[in-house]
């Protein structure tokens, strides 16, 4: 093979190109970053949106990137809800703390439901959310989550059509073409 500099230049432009690309490829040790949340504000808002939608035959909140969604959309098109989300998950954490000396992410499933209960019906002690309302940031984390799980997958939730395959839809969804219930 003749080499000549236009294809020693091609060669190592490939190379280079290629080399810059393994980074990006793997993935082993890497943790989840957030635009939005500290890593301990994502954990315990995963544990509240797995509440909300559990894993069962089907994955959660957790594993259908919610928490991604809900970050992305904070960060791209509701910047005003950062501070509900930041107070919100301090006021959980700070009542988790003063009543079980833990915080939410570490109660056990049936404590974390209760106190998600409570708060729904905004009946927490008032002193842990004195800069948010508790049935405000339910209701947000709530919404958020079913938006998350339920909506499209370029939003950055529903990852792998989570959702979808749970409803037996087919995917990627087309407005007017799917068909229920056909397999």
């Amino acid at each position: 093979m003749k080499y000549n500099r236009r294809n020693f230049i091609k060669q190592c432009i490939a190379l280079y190109g290629s080399t810059l690309l393994l980074p990006a490829c793997s993935t082993r040790g890497k943790t989840q970053t957030y635009r939005s949340f500290s890593p301990l504000q994502a954990d315990c808002l995963g544990a509240i949106c797995e509440q909300i939608i559990p894993t069962d035959e089907y994955p959660g909140a957790i594993d259908s990137g919610v928490v991604n969604y809900i970050d992305r959309q904070i960060y791209i098109r509701f910047p005003e809800l950062k501070e509900l989300y930041h107070e919100g998950i301090q006021a959980v954490n700070s009542y988790c703390t003063s009543v079980y000396n833990k915080e939410f992410t570490a109660l056990s499933w049936d404590d974390q439901t209760q106190l998600l209960l409570t708060m729904e019906k905004g009946e927490l002690p008032e002193e842990h959310w004195e800069k948010a309302s508790q049935r405000e940031f339910f209701r947000i984390v709530r919404r958020n989550t079913m938006q998350g799980f339920y909506g499209a997958p370029h939003h950055g939730g529903n990852k792998d059509y989570i959702s979808y395959r749970m409803m037996n839809l087919n995917y990627p969804f087309i407005a007017g073409q799917n068909r229920y219930g056909e397999k």
